[in-house]
């Protein structure tokens, strides 16, 4: 059972304390601990914290609730550990919250020095905890609770999960309704955790994203380089940390939409067979002008007209909504019941969602027994929608990125007909950074173990701009080729090549 008494309040947040969660020193706190029963579920309290805000640091104090479960997740090498739970972020209060959810697990290797993996959900709205479950973390969801990963990543990483931007999953309270101000949301959440984990602050950071993660991931990375910058010129946040934001990995992306909308409904009419019809295709490209025109418009108005984008959002959803025939957009190997939308899905959308309405489960990660927690919130996307977010060229960001030299890779599924991945090469074709005319030479070179999959590297070692293509990978590429793509992620981490002379 979970101590009742879990909640932290207020803890300051310039305070420099020794890691309370740390694996190879728990007793070095600096005030009481507690062991709540047989689950050793670690809970603890700052006294005095408005002591410490006062004398040493300038920053607000914020809340956190965190837990340490155990015996829910499994690796192949026994019970994960991991931390889970709350941090409020700024505007939080009892009566107004803005907290955001996460689940932080440790290397199994050198957790102190490993590298940091920051994994984001989809959608907009879709739960950052589907990215461990399903493919990244210690151990997998199935039908009746968890079983060991072989793949996990978190062998050599430690891997937070980040339920982004709040409104998701298990996040809850006040909401934004646009990507910059969800990573402004993400830098304030960093900064927090580590405060709570101050040993981790000089570790390599890696941002992965998938899907709307091509527009999160740009735009989180952008507020980091801005605010180390800042920091560096003895600016930035009182009390904030140099982020050590080393590489962006981005899978199946939606990070431009005139690439997207273009290259969706060309993969939809001829590079997939019986799947938009002829009758479809003929309404739909008469649409795409039009698309394409609004989206220009949009994006040269001034201001960034919020009309403008949603009225271009409006014309080009048009294109992502015709017959399929049943065949799955995110994965055209597959056939599926359109008039039954979940079974569309992979079961392991409602398995995550039943695992985190487990009553033990929520004791566990300190969630609260109202939570409702939803794989997909729709009132997240709805006010994305309202907003016209995706109408924009997210992919632009990356230009001052890489020449700061923040690596990036692309890693695609071939198989995705929702975020296909000739618009994925087409945007990055046309990003203007200092790799273009190389990347634009680069040949496509078979993977050295697998004949599904090529790599475009650019730069020493796995690269500063790489792209990979798994033929045999869909929009969720991680979990359907999960081998191929730990040994991609070990290897960018690493930044070994993937080709061997």
């Amino acid at each position: 059972m979970r101590d009742s008494g879990v909640k932290l309040p207020l803890l300051p947040q310039g305070q420099s304390l020794s890691d309370p969660l740390s694996r190879t020193d728990r007793s070095n706190f600096t005030r009481t601990r507690w062991l709540a029963g047989s689950a050793l579920v670690l809970t603890w309290v700052l006294f005095s914290w408005r002591h410490w805000h006062s004398a040493q640091s300038k920053a607000d104090p914020f809340y956190a609730n965190i837990t340490s479960p155990t015996n829910i997740c499994s690796s192949p090498q026994g019970p994960a550990v991991s931390h889970a739970g709350y941090i409020g972020l700024k505007g939080d209060s009892e009566a107004t919250p803005k907290r955001s959810f996460f689940w932080y697990f440790e290397a199994e290797h050198d957790a102190e020095n490993a590298p940091i993996i920051l994994t984001t959900g989809g959608g907009p709205g879709t739960s950052g905890m589907m990215n461990p479950l399903a493919a990244q973390g210690p151990c997998l969801v199935a039908e009746n609770g968890t079983v060991p990963n072989p793949n996990r990543w978190t062998e050599h990483y430690n891997l937070i999960a980040l339920d982004h931007p709040v409104g998701v999953g298990a996040s809850y309270g006040t909401q934004v309704n646009n990507s910059r101000s969800a990573a402004i949301d993400v830098y304030d959440f960093l900064q927090k955790f580590f405060h709570l984990f101050p040993r981790l602050v000089g570790n390599q950071f890696i941002l992965s994203g998938g899907s709307y993660g091509g527009v999160y991931v740009p735009h989180t990375a952008t507020v980091i380089h801005e605010q180390n910058i800042a920091l560096a010129a003895g600016k930035g946040q009182p009390g904030a940390v140099h982020i050590n934001l080393e590489s962006m990995m981005v899978s199946n992306p939606v990070s431009d939409a005139t690439s997207h909308y273009t290259w969706m409904l060309q993969t939809r009419c001829y590079n997939v067979p019986d799947m938009y019809n002829a009758s479809t295709c003929a309404e739909m490209f008469k649409i795409l002008p039009n698309c394409l025109e609004s989206i220009q418009l949009a994006q040269q108005a001034p201001g960034w007209s919020v009309e403008r984008r949603i009225a271009a959002q409006k014309i080009c959803r048009a294109l992502d909504v015709g017959d399929t025939h049943g065949t799955v957009v995110e994965d055209v190997r597959k056939k599926c019941d359109a008039k039954k939308s979940s079974d569309c899905l992979p079961p392991s959308f409602g398995w995550t969602e039943a695992f985190f309405r487990r009553p033990e489960i929520k004791n566990a990660l300190g969630i609260p027994e109202h939570m409702d927690f939803r794989t997909l919130a729709h009132d997240v996307s709805d006010e994305f929608r309202k907003y016209g977010d995706i109408i924009q060229p997210a992919y632009l960001l990356y230009k001052p990125l890489l020449e700061a030299g923040i690596r990036l890779l692309h890693y695609v599924g071939a198989t995705d007909a929702n975020c296909a991945w000739p618009g994925v090469i087409s945007f990055l074709k046309l990003l203007q950074s200092p790799f273009q005319d190389k990347f634009l030479r680069a040949p496509d070179v078979p993977w050295p173990t697998a004949e599904d999959a090529t790599v475009r590297v650019v730069g020493e070692g796995a690269g500063n701009m790489t792209y990979i293509l798994i033929a045999q990978g869909g929009h969720f590429v991680a979990r359907d080729q999960p081998a191929l793509v730990k040994s991609i992620v070990e290897h960018w981490v690493d930044n070994v090549p993937f080709l061997s002379d």
